[in-house]
């Protein structure tokens, strides 16, 4: 072991992991939430406006779409091989562009819960809130 991996706890080093690799790609309707996911560590892809949900189910392999329609997405979650965060039980989503957006406090707090980042297989999530 390196005098880094000396130092730093096990604990640590999973969550420097995940947090390194896991991607969130938004639906349309949650673009808002780009900036303040960034800044909580999660790699963000935007696709662009009036992208088909068949070019985004393409696009999201490996990574988690984050969605108000998990319907549209569930369906097809094997087959491209991507994650399904629906959030469409929520009533508001926080515009605040840090860390302090309560929206993406609860998304990051259910994906280190759930350990999706380091799970393999495909999973659905929806209402994560209660988690």
């Amino acid at each position: 072991m390196n005098k880094f991996q000396e130092s730093v706890a096990e604990e640590d080093l999973v969550e420097l992991s995940k947090q390194g690799y896991f991607t969130i790609m938004l639906d349309e309707n949650l673009r808002v939430l780009e900036l303040a996911l960034e800044d909580d560590g999660f790699k963000v892809v935007v696709p662009y406006q009036g992208l088909s949900d068949e070019s985004l189910k393409r696009q999201a392999r490996g990574w988690a779409i984050l969605t108000k329609n998990s319907k549209d997405f569930v369906d097809d979650a094997v087959r491209y091989d991507y994650d399904v965060i629906g959030i469409e039980d929520i009533k508001f989503v926080d515009h605040s562009v840090d860390r302090t957006n309560e929206t993406v406090r609860k998304i990051t707090a259910a994906v280190r819960r759930s350990r999706l980042g380091t799970r393999k297989g495909n999973f659905i999530w929806s209402n994560w809130y209660r988690c």
